[in-house]
């Protein structure tokens, strides 16, 4: 069980001592629920012929049809329901749900009776009373959520999905009459300030409220714990009907949380009375820290300057939508830490309780936003909403000691204001500032956030740079410019910002390019999606964040991989930015990070998830293929072996070191051997290589089977079909293989580059062998050796209006003729044949591609030897 608040936490039992002892009763309320998906007038009714599916929470409604091949997915209501006996605990208990989240509308219903208002927004935690609604005996609770677009609730468009569904716990608390209000505007009982720090001492102010009858003398106590739970201060403070308490008072010589040392102290809250009895009682960490910003210098806490980098997250997983367990988040967490990061964007809305609790027990530094992104809420109302988003938003997370500032929103202006009218830009402005000032209102002890897009001068233009900070999104060497220009534009992005509020500090938001882990390349170039050119990326731009001292913190977008419905890139409905995919495997840049920024000693090679491999004969009859191999670490040099034999060492540059090296038939054992303080490190990869001939008529290295991804220059990795390669594009060469002809498919597009399409290609997990193909082609020549052979051909029709049609030749023999792919398969679907070919003679295999309309294409061929 996560905690929400550090509260103290027993486990449920009747045994009436164990109630003596316990004061506040939670339990996870998880489990034996029954769901819907659809509309319905009545949950309960038993004339209904409805198929409930039994669930346990957390719980979405779209893990499938995010992924599927059909364009949209599932966005309306969804229906959860439960039949329970409510525990007798207390003599006249409290009874709450605390819903941590459920996406974007909520009603609840307690026998048959809305309880309170809906809750708007699909992010932030909130906490009914149902305690007038419930009776003896069983009580039957209804849940309607709903996920539909609503013109005034944000977000109103984001490249991220909007799943449906009560995606994280949701709580059951008992409390006694007398107790520290729980269903208030962000559920948050206790929020602890800490107005003056310093290492000679530190200030503490708790503020409170208690539900308590008019009669009667109340107490609230506050109780500071070292982290050994050593009693280090003790306050009482008297509770006056209705009013907010405080406590206030002072600690001498603390402990103080940053990123290298976070240490914590826990508050014990409670309420007593005259005789001590107590009524209630919750726990919150507390970290002590002073920090500020510096738009030329950085970031400083407690008084060391701290450079600040890491990642931003989303809260999804690979076919759980974000019905994510707590174990999953916590690992990210610790990955990050791992990672060398000291510091995490909670991006684009607040997210599970258990990230924050990481963050600081940890050690990570934190900002935290709403999802107001790309356009604000349509009205009045819409704007209203926001604000009590952005209220719960920041009050549930109040205590956290690693959030430095409260972010107001992200990219707003994708939906240019001046497009949209006089109206909307009025609105959209005052929408900015009404936020920033809540954030201020609420918070005056941490930095007001907001993250843009566009240039500078035109959120200035618009009046939108009223926050503490600004953050700026920008993907120069992905869908703008090439790598070379990524210094030369970070140095005038952030001139140009500081130009216009020098004392405006600076943060690059976000950065990065896509990597699809089965896609692997030699020749990276910008856009191909492969492992190797986002490796390239990160280390340019982190040659240019280090350096930069007014570049005070970098997010890179984004941690992980996430599941996005109308994405059509390598990966179908998948942002693939991350440093680790969806399902947490860990990508090449993920490792130059660690050696960039890890404190201790570290070495890693960097492709070492690689591990099947080919390539082509250095030379006629050769046994080896060299390959380049990357390691990266904090060490002075490296040195590499590969089968035991080493081919010396090299001096890292920028923490990276590339090796040549001569890669067998068969396995190949690689190991990397460094020294850091004293420290010797190591790591290895075994490599399985298939060594292709370069004569394909080879006797000392018969050709046995090749797949080809044509018009491209990457490996692609089939890994869900035991990581099969397919080789990248080469043409023609005699007494090998290649094509004839023809030249890459390309779409002109001003944000990627035009060699393949990002269509989502149905019928097919291979998207990138079918996105990239050989227009225009006339053949592709095998000069293998007499015998049997089974051939494959993959072809596929992309954005295409005319009709194209061919026959495809083998060895002059017609095997496919009149292919119409858009008439007989349809637009963008993958399409396979396979056929046996025996060779009769020594002029090899020639797949001829004869276009009877149009143009001839071709997306992949693989050629097997049958005998």
């Amino acid at each position: 069980m996560k905690k929400l608040f550090s509260f103290l936490i027993t486990a449920f039992t009747f045994i009436s001592i164990v109630y003596a002892q316990q004061v506040r009763h939670i339990e996870t309320y998880n489990d034996a629920w029954s769901f819907y998906k659809g509309s319905l007038e009545n949950p309960f009714s038993e004339a209904l012929d409805i198929n409930w599916e039994k669930v346990t929470l957390p719980h979405s409604w779209n893990t499938k049809d995010i992924l599927d091949d059909e364009d949209g997915y599932y966005r309306g209501d969804g229906w959860y329901k439960k039949t329970a006996i409510i525990p007798k605990i207390y003599h006249n208990q409290q009874v709450f749900l605390l819903f941590e989240a459920a996406n974007q509308v909520t009603s609840l219903y307690v026998n048959g009776k809305a309880v309170g208002e809906d809750h708007i927004g699909g992010y932030t935690t909130f906490a009914r009373d149902i305690t007038s609604a419930l009776k003896e005996g069983t009580n039957e609770i209804a849940i309607k959520v709903n996920n539909a677009h609503n013109d005034e609730i944000i977000p109103q468009a984001a490249d991220f999905s909007f799943y449906g569904g009560i995606y994280r716990d949701v709580h059951l608390i008992i409390t006694k009459p007398v107790h520290f209000e729980v269903a208030n505007l962000g559920a948050n009982a206790i929020f602890i300030r800490t107005p003056e720090v310093s290492e000679s001492s530190a200030k503490i102010s708790v503020q409170s409220k208690v539900v308590r009858p008019k009669k009667g003398t109340y107490y609230v106590k506050q109780t500071l714990y070292d982290a050994q739970n050593n009693l280090v201060k003790t306050m009482k403070s008297k509770a006056s009907y209705g009013n907010e308490v405080f406590s206030d008072f002072s600690i001498s010589n603390p402990n103080l949380w940053s990123p290298e040392s976070p240490y914590l102290y826990k508050l014990v809250s409670e309420i007593i009375d005259k005789k001590g009895n107590v009524y209630d009682r919750i726990e919150n960490l507390v970290g002590f820290r002073w920090f500020r910003f510096d738009a030329k210098k950085g970031f400083f806490i407690n008084g060391k300057q701290t450079k600040l980098i890491g990642t931003c997250r989303h809260q999804d997983f690979l076919g759980k939508a974000n019905a994510v367990s707590d174990e999953i988040h916590r690992n990210d967490m610790r990955l990050l830490k791992e990672m060398g990061s000291n510091f995490l964007r909670i991006a684009h809305y607040p997210q599970d309780p258990a990230i924050l609790e990481m963050c600081n027990k940890l050690g990570l530094v934190a900002t935290l936003e709403i999802p107001f992104v790309d356009k604000a809420a349509a009205n009045e109302t819409g704007k209203q909403n926001s604000i009590k988003m952005l209220k719960e938003a920041i009050r549930f997370n109040y205590n956290n000691p690693a959030i430095v500032a409260w972010n107001l929103g992200n990219e707003t202006t994708m939906k240019a204001p001046d497009k949209l009218g006089e109206a909307y830009t009025k609105h959209f402005v005052e929408t900015h500032k009404v936020l920033g000032k809540t954030i201020k209102d609420e918070d005056d002890t941490r930095y007001s956030y907001c993250v843009f897009f566009r240039e500078p001068a035109y959120q200035d233009k618009l009046g939108i740079r009223l926050t503490d900070l600004v953050g700026y999104n920008k993907y120069y060497g992905w869908y703008v410019e090439e790598l070379k220009d990524i210094d030369k534009n970070l140095r005038s992005l952030v001139e140009r910002s500081l130009a216009l509020n020098p004392d405006k500090p600076f943060i690059l938001s976000e950065y990065g390019g896509g990597a699809d882990p089965r896609i692997r390349s030699y020749n990276p170039t910008r856009f191909d999606f492969s492992v190797e050119y986002q490796f390239e990326l990160h280390k340019a731009y982190m040659k240019t964040i280090l350096d930069m001292p007014e570049i005070v913190g970098a997010n890179v977008w984004n941690y992980a991989d996430f599941q996005v419905e109308h994405r059509k890139d390598a990966v179908p409905h998948i942002n693939s930015k991350g440093l680790v995919s969806a399902d947490r495997k860990k990508k090449d840049a993920y490792y130059l990070y660690q050696a960039l920024l890890k404190k201790t000693p570290f070495l890693a090679i960097a492709s070492k998830s690689w591990k099947k491999r080919a390539g082509i004969a250095d030379a006629v009859g050769g046994d080896v293929a060299t390959q380049p191999i990357t390691v990266v670490g904090n060490g002075k040099d490296v040195e590499l072996f590969v089968n035991g034999t080493s081919l010396g060492k090299k001096v890292f540059d920028f923490s990276t070191a590339t090796f040549n090296v001569p890669l067998k038939h068969g396995n190949n054992l690689i190991e990397v051997v460094s020294e850091k303080e004293g420290e010797l490190l190591k790591d290895f990869a075994i490599i399985e290589f298939t060594l292709q001939p370069k004569n394909l008529k080879s006797e000392t290295n018969p050709f046995k089977e090749i797949a080809i991804n044509v018009g491209s220059y990457c490996y692609f990795i089939e890994t869900d079909n035991i990581d099969y390669l397919w080789m990248p594009d080469k043409a023609y060469e005699k007494g090998g293989y290649g094509y004839v002809g023809g030249d890459f498919l390309r779409f002109k597009s001003k944000r990627r580059n035009n060699i393949g399409t990002n269509v989502s290609v149905k019928g097919t997990e291979n998207d990138p062998i079918y996105q990239t193909q050989r227009i225009g082609i006339e053949a592709y020549k095998f000069d293998v050796p007499k015998g049997t052979y089974e051939l494959s051909i993959l072809l596929a029709e992309l954005k295409t209006k005319e009709d194209n049609i061919m026959d495809i030749v083998v060895n002059e023999k017609p095997v496919w003729s009149d292919i119409n792919l858009k008439k007989q398969y349809g637009d963008d679907r993958g399409v396979m044949k396979r056929f046996l070919i025996t060779v009769e003679n020594d002029k090899g295999l020639t797949v001829s591609f004869n276009a009877k309309k149009g143009k001839t294409r071709l997306s992949g061929i693989k050629l097997r030897r049958v005998n």
